[in-house]
């Protein structure tokens, strides 16, 4: 009985200390391993890339954990998180990296984009100085005191998909 009790004891504290973000989802799957989901969706700030971001089981509190900090914007803890854990063996190389790009896609300011973007039809360039997050943020709070949702959106895509944009033009 004495054993039980210790069981339950500690599966209730380690139940309890989970990671504490509430921003994604860990889930054990038999055929898939450890997966982590975005809270907010595939369309959130996290991105839909890392939304169904396959882990090791071995690291998948801290890769959920790096991910959450990615979707809330704490982009320097993030990066120190990941140099660590990467360091400990935690996550993979391939996944700090990919963790790695995301943070540099989403604090890329729209100014950054080649000056052939600039110069699309309706380019929003009040929103030169913000980045990809901040725009993601005001999509998603329905914020349009900058920029109208259709220049959110444009925002949004010469962002993310500036190599695909560059080959279209040229």
């Amino acid at each position: 009985m004495r054993t039980w009790k210790a069981l339950l004891a500690t599966w209730a504290l380690l139940s309890a200390t989970g990671c504490g973000h509430g921003e994604a989802v860990r889930r054990e799957e038999p055929e898939a391993g450890l997966r982590v989901e975005c809270a907010r969706g595939d369309e959130g700030a996290c991105g839909a890339e890392e939304s169904r971001e396959e882990t090791r089981s071995k690291g998948g509190t801290v890769s959920a954990r790096i991910w959450a900090l990615i979707a809330q914007g704490q982009f320097a803890e993030a990066q120190v998180l990941i140099a660590e854990s990467a360091a400990a063996g935690l996550i993979t190389q391939q996944t700090a990296a990919r963790m790695g790009e995301r943070i540099t896609l989403l604090t890329t300011r729209l100014g950054q984009v080649p000056a052939t973007l600039q110069r699309v039809k309706d380019f929003p360039s009040q929103l030169r100085d913000h980045s990809l997050f901040q725009i993601k943020q005001m999509l998603e709070s329905k914020d349009f005191t900058l920029a109208t949702q259709a220049q959110l959106k444009l925002a949004e895509k010469l962002l993310e998909q500036q190599e695909r944009l560059m080959e279209k033009v040229q």
